[in-house]
């Protein structure tokens, strides 16, 4: 019987054969009780933290202070005894609720519900009803005040979104409700035959009551999902107070809040606890869920991108902040709609000036409505000017503009995704080409050898031991540490070689102790350096037919041996061209391999366009050749090895970079899995899509009932029966965007 271990998740000692749940870990594994226990660990909930008693809010620690200090039980972190702080105000829909794995307050989402607009609907449905009997002049006036009423109701319930929206987009309907009502009082007064303009005044006023609930009750989604990102992000931070980068459980530390931390300062961040910035590990190592999403924890080391938002679930880093406050990945999808933002999209826009001069034009045309029913009397007239107020479709088209961008930043971001700004998300929905690097995008990025045959029957360990031994004088790359682990996994000494030198692309050349010239790598290297390689085109012909890359290894003049190297295939990558195809997107595979190896590995994933045999350099020109031809053009590759690339494209996409300086691209992915990169492309062309159709939908359609307004060929009432009606399809756009990537693009486990 093996002895009893502590289930890591809820502390019950269990013998380990007889678990219910087992995880295996990069530092071993873990033994857990069933699968509900498993859950909790993914989730960063440990043992050691249920029995901790409440939650601490730890004030500031200066160096130097004599106040008395006590042990986290986390960490070696000096920290100094609770003290009781008054609550943080100005923090609107969010409420203080305490982190059993860390003691500090957290940012939770508290959306309030949306209230039903009784009183404002009641307050139409009486002067409705008073207007029946609208031949006498008290109950005209009683119906009037009732419809005046339900407009103040309607401009109060919409009060919350006059920042939003501006101020015309917040007045306009209750106004030209509340005119309309004045102008059938007026028709009262002349004619008792004027009960209809009164009902349809009331019926007015409730559609504005009903446009505020209804631009309410669509907005709470993507508010939702905003709210959910801003969520686990830490209100207070750790920083550590020496300054010589020491491991997190080494330093001391001084607690502050996180608007406080600046970017260059450094952070640490302990076990159980959700990174507060973006940044870059800087000492320590860490398994961690890397985003809101995240259902398996990832090891990240030194020099390793951190987003804000990560859960570390065993271990502590110290980071570099590399992004802090407004600036942060996940923060920003919440002013993604916001047209006076530097880096706005297009359609927001034109959505914002279309709020600020179309209120102007709508009173221009009420005004022009005056003149026009000026024969028809004052009733007439006043209806006319109502009925354009009413008929200005302005909350409609912000909304229609901007929910679904907000929308969809979030959903990437919970994915793990990060958008650079809205005009970025723009771009990214105008994508006509997506230029694929080959390795380390499309492959994993670590090639094995998996063969090595010499020309002259000759054996093979001097050779490899002399192309070790160049390989690992120059700077490290893919292929030069696939040849070092096949000369360490064989047992082979390292030569000692001279003047060694690494061509990015092409591969190395040195002086062999002999003191005959050495090149190993491609084809055009080695006729470049003055060696024929035709007596070695079988071997290498033979290996670029299965998908692998010939490296030549020459000595003195002559091909001497070929090694063949093996690049699987990244999990998904099928998928995600698929995906860019049915996107209408035409990919294009770039590599420095031989022609041969990459229309065998393009054949597999279904790719018909290949750029074969580019050194970095001529990857970015083959992207500035495709922007040439038209459209814009997405780059998918990794940072520092595809740099050239990404620089080009309209819109580069960049693997595993998120958090990091290499991150601040149009989009930066916390994983290194394409299918992100072909789900962002998804998202971004799904609310292009989605902002420009519903903008121009709401735009065309109220104008039209703003023509027939001024005309004085529609009642007020039917009017705003017609608008609220085209609020229910614009206003909802980011709701619908949210189902729609629901649908199409599950979570992956």
């Amino acid at each position: 019987m093996l002895p009893l271990r502590p289930c890591p998740a809820c502390g019950t000692p269990l013998e380990p054969l007889r678990a219910g749940a087992v995880l295996l870990l990069d530092d071993g594994y873990r033994f857990l009780c069933d699968a509900a226990c498993r859950t909790r660990f993914h989730r960063g909930e440990r043992a050691h933290e249920s029995s901790r008693p409440g939650a601490e809010v730890l004030p500031l620690l200066r160096p130097g202070s004599d106040a008395p200090r006590k042990k986290s039980p986390l960490a070696g972190l000096a920290l100094i005894p609770r003290r009781d702080e008054a609550h943080v105000p100005g923090r609107v829909h969010l409420e203080e609720a305490s982190s059993t794995a860390t003691g500090r307050l957290f940012a939770r989402p508290a959306l309030a519900a949306v209230p039903a607009p009784w009183v404002g609907l009641g307050a139409a449905a009486v002067g409705a009803t008073l207007g029946i009997f609208g031949g006498n002049p008290a109950l005209a006036a009683l119906s009037t005040v009732a419809t005046l009423v339900a407009a103040a109701a309607a401009l109060k319930r919409s009060f919350a979104a006059r920042r939003e929206t501006g101020l015309f987009a917040w007045v306009l309907g209750p106004a030209g409700a509340a005119l309309a009502a004045v102008g059938a009082l007026a028709g009262a007064f002349a004619s008792r035959e004027a009960w209809l303009p009164l009902i349809g005044a009331a019926v007015a006023a409730g559609a504005m009551v009903a446009r505020a609930w209804l631009d309410a009750w669509a907005r709470r989604p993507v508010e939702e999902v905003v709210a959910a990102l801003l969520a686990p992000l830490p209100l207070r931070v750790h920083l550590p107070v020496d300054d010589d980068g020491a491991l997190p459980s080494l330093a001391v530390a001084r607690e502050v809040d996180v608007d406080r931390v600046r970017t260059g300062e450094d952070v640490l961040a302990l076990e159980g606890e959700v990174l507060a910035v973006d940044g870059v590990v800087k000492a320590g190592e860490a398994m961690a869920l890397l985003h809101p999403g995240a259902r398996a924890p990832v090891k990240r080391v030194v020099g390793d991108p951190m987003l804000a938002g990560a859960r570390i679930v065993e271990g502590a880093v110290r980071l570099l902040a590399t992004r802090v406050g407004r600036d942060r990945g996940l923060v920003r999808p919440g002013r993604f709609g916001s047209g006076s933002e530097r880096e706005a999209a297009p359609i927001a826009r034109l959505a914002e000036l279309a709020t600020r001069w179309g209120g102007v034009l709508a009173i221009a045309f009420a005004l022009g409505g005056l003149l026009l029913a000026g024969g028809a009397g004052f009733a007439a007239q006043v209806s006319a000017a109502a009925a354009v107020l009413l008929a200005a479709p302005l909350l409609a088209v912000r909304r229609a503009a901007e929910a679904p961008l907000i929308a969809a930043a979030a959903i990437a971001g919970a994915r793990g995704i990060v958008f650079q700004s809205a005009r970025a998300l723009d771009r990214a929905g105008r994508v006509t080409y997506a230029a694929l690097c080959g390795h380390g995008t499309i492959t994993d990025g670590k090639p094995e050898v998996v063969e090595m045959h010499t020309l002259d029957g000759g054996p093979a360990d001097p050779l490899i031991g002399l192309a070790a031994a160049a390989e690992s004088a120059v700077e490290p790359h893919a292929i030069g540490r696939a040849i070092l682990r096949f000369a360490e996994s064989r047992g082979v000494p390292r030569e000692n070689v001279r003047r060694a030198t690494h061509l990015p692309g092409r591969g190395v050349t040195a002086v062999a102790p002999s003191g005959d010239a050495m090149v190993i790598g491609s084809r055009q290297l080695l006729l470049d350096e003055g060696v024929s390689v035709a007596v070695a085109d079988a071997d290498a012909a033979r290996a670029e037919t299965r998908g692998r890359t010939a490296i030549f290894v020459s000595l003195g003049g002559h091909v001497r041996a070929v090694i063949s190297l093996e690049d699987e295939l990244r999990l998904g990558s099928r998928a995600a061209v698929q995906r860019l195809m049915d996107l209408g997107i035409e990919v294009v595979l770039l590599s420095g391999d031989h022609r041969g190896t990459i229309e065998t590995l393009a054949k597999g994933l279904g790719i018909d366009h290949i750029k074969a045999e580019l050194v970095p350099e001529e990857r970015g020109a083959e992207v500035k050749r495709l922007r040439e031809s038209g459209g814009a053009v997405a780059a998918v590759g990794r940072p520092q090895h595809d740099d050239a690339a990404l620089a080009a494209a309209d819109v580069p996409v960049v693997l595993g970079a998120a958090g990091g300086p290499a991150g601040e691209r149009a989009i930066a992915l916390v994983t290194e899995d394409v299918r992100d990169a072909a789900a962002a492309l998804w998202i971004a062309r799904a609310a292009r899509h989605a902002a420009y159709r519903d903008a121009a939908f709401a735009t065309i359609g109220g104008l039209a009932l703003v023509g027939l307004g001024a005309a004085g060929l529609v009642a007020p009432g039917v009017i705003a029966l017609a608008a609220i009606a085209l609020d229910a399809w614009a206003l909802p756009a980011g709701a619908r965007l949210i189902r729609r990537v629901a649908l199409r693009l599950p979570e992956r486990a």
